[in-house]
């Protein structure tokens, strides 16, 4: 029994540096997959603390990442001096084992393959995370056709400190872009190269620069061309183009998604007025677990028993496409957003965005001013009713430039869940531990540069609305501003109201502040 609640049953696959084991989580009843890391016996302590704190970094890197094609990190326990990470079970095999065991796949089913892992590297790298060590190892098809993403432990972190780790040569040769093999540290077009590799090695069966060993296969990423795909039909000279050996040459991720997408609903060549697929083209999902998010001191939320349709095309709305998914047209992303530092370049105090006036229309009974949570955002409490902006995603204040802000912005519209069974509570405003439903993304009224909405419905009880989101950018800055009422004192379309008024004094504060410089 790990940290009181997860029951080792039995394991499902083992290493020479760990396992991965069937669990029981006795507190939530459900099944989960437990990660052991297996330290060396003899590791002096410095090291041992050096390895659980790379496992915790990879449990915060793939938590803070919302996507049905990147596995979700429920928890992260030290017990027995060595570190175990809990995740969602799924069910299936690794590409490199259905490959291997069986057969190269179709082409439209690599091409599928390809669109959910290069829609999670999006995701991922909107969130500034380069994942460094995509394989067909590391990526996951379930039973029910889903293709995710796994492993982040080698990932790479916009701005994050690399001293200690400099020449150290991270992931399998076969599938290192060329420019990290020559001690680059590689950005998002080396994940797209090495998801060419993993793609290339689906449909062909082998790598494009096959060798006998991992020293020859270095050499010959760094000066052979790959070998000429025989099997892959159309999708040959895409994935030729993603090995270019120049990152510059290589597609754009736009350009990628488009082939990937046509190649698989067997339209090669087809004009797309609309990137993202319909829900009717996408493979069923599977019932799966989201993660928990932090607790906002007291506040808990958490995801369980979801049944989602999975949206694979993130792509598309980051250059401004029209998007449409879960069955409704959300607003359309602006064409065109500055590359340059945006107008808030230090933390807001959220805070301060709301005034004690403009709370009391909300909050009546409010007594007390906002109360900073530990994600950087601001919650007012009173009996029954609350009121909360933080930041979206949790944690992240703001991109860098507003363009970045906007794949944020996206990020979160397409982990927003369109409907499915959670547990939330708010203690400190009355709210104890019940189900809810959710609803969403849904259309709002323009507010600040863009925005959607996302709603909560008791489940159990009353069936009524509880809690309405919106989550809007103002130039580099998205934030999620939300309004509860528990205690009935509000219908629907009140509370509704209610989270898009403060959504709007939100905007107006950013704008002024943006305005004076």
């Amino acid at each position: 029994m790990l940290a009181g609640r997860y029951r080792l049953l039995n394991p499902l696959a083992e290493g020479d540096t760990g396992a991965v084991w069937l669990a029981a989580d006795e507190m939530l009843r459900r099944d989960v997959a437990v990660k052991e890391v297996r330290l060396p016996p003899g590791l002096d302590p410095v090291r041992r603390q050096e390895a659980c704190a790379s496992v915790l970094r990879e449990a915060n890197l793939a938590a803070r990442l919302k996507h049905p094609s990147i596995v979700t990190v429920h928890d992260v326990v030290i017990e027995h001096e060595r570190p175990w990470l809990v995740m969602e079970l799924l069910s299936g095999a690794s590409l490199e084992e259905t490959v291997s065991r069986r057969q190269p796949l179709p082409v439209h089913q690599v091409a599928r393959v390809g669109v959910g892992i290069l829609s999670a590297l999006a995701a991922a790298h909107a969130a500034g995370v380069v994942h460094r060590d995509v394989k067909p190892g590391n990526v996951f098809l379930t039973r029910t056709g889903r293709a995710v993403l796994t492993d982040f432990g080698f990932a790479a972190v916009e701005g994050e400190e690399t001293a200690g780790r400099t020449g150290q040569l991270i992931g399998s040769p076969n599938y290192i872009a060329p420019e990290r093999l020559r001690g680059e540290r590689g950005g998002p077009a080396s994940d797209l190269w090495s998801l060419g590799a993993t793609l290339y090695f689906a449909v062909e069966g082998t790598p494009p620069h096959p060798a006998e060993s991992p020293v020859a296969a270095i050499g010959r990423v760094l000066t052979d061309p790959a070998r000429p795909p025989e099997r892959a039909g159309h999708l040959g000279p895409l994935l030729m183009r993603m090995l270019a050996p120049r990152a510059e040459e290589r597609p754009s991720f736009e350009e990628a998604a488009r082939i990937l997408q046509e190649i698989a609903l067997g339209r090669p060549g087809a004009e797309v007025a609309v990137v993202s697929p319909s829900p009717e083209s996408l493979p069923p999902a599977e019932p799966e677990a989201a993660p928990v998010p932090a607790g906002n001191r007291g506040r808990t939320l958490v995801w369980a028993a979801v049944e989602v349709t999975a949206v694979v095309a993130v792509i598309a709305a980051t250059t401004g496409v029209a998007h449409f998914a879960f069955g409704r047209t959300v607003q359309q992303g602006p064409p065109r957003l500055s590359e340059k530092p945006g107008a808030f370049t230090v933390p807001v105090d959220l805070c301060e965005l709301i005034s004690a006036a403009d709370v009391k229309k909300l909050l009546p009974a409010v007594k007390t001013p906002g109360k900073p949570t530990n994600q950087g955002g601001c919650e007012w409490m009173s009996p029954g009713i609350g009121l909360d902006v933080q930041p979206a995603p949790p944690g992240k204040q703001w991109g860098k430039s507003p363009r970045q802000a906007h794949e944020l912005f996206v990020n979160q519209r397409n982990g927003t869940l369109p409907s499915g069974q959670i547990g939330w509570g708010w203690s400190e405003i009355g709210a104890a531990m019940h189900s809810a439903r959710t609803t969403g993304p849904l259309t709002v009224k323009p507010v600040g540069d863009e925005a959607f909405g996302y709603d909560l419905y008791d489940n159990r009880k009353t069936g009524r609305l509880e809690q309405s989101h919106v989550v809007l950018r103002v130039d580099n800055l998205v934030l999620d501003v939300t309004y509860t009422v528990v205690n009935g004192s509000k219908d629907g379309p009140a509370i509704q109201a209610g989270a898009h008024t403060a959504a709007t004094w939100v905007a107006q504060a950013l704008n002024k502040q943006k305005a004076r410089g």
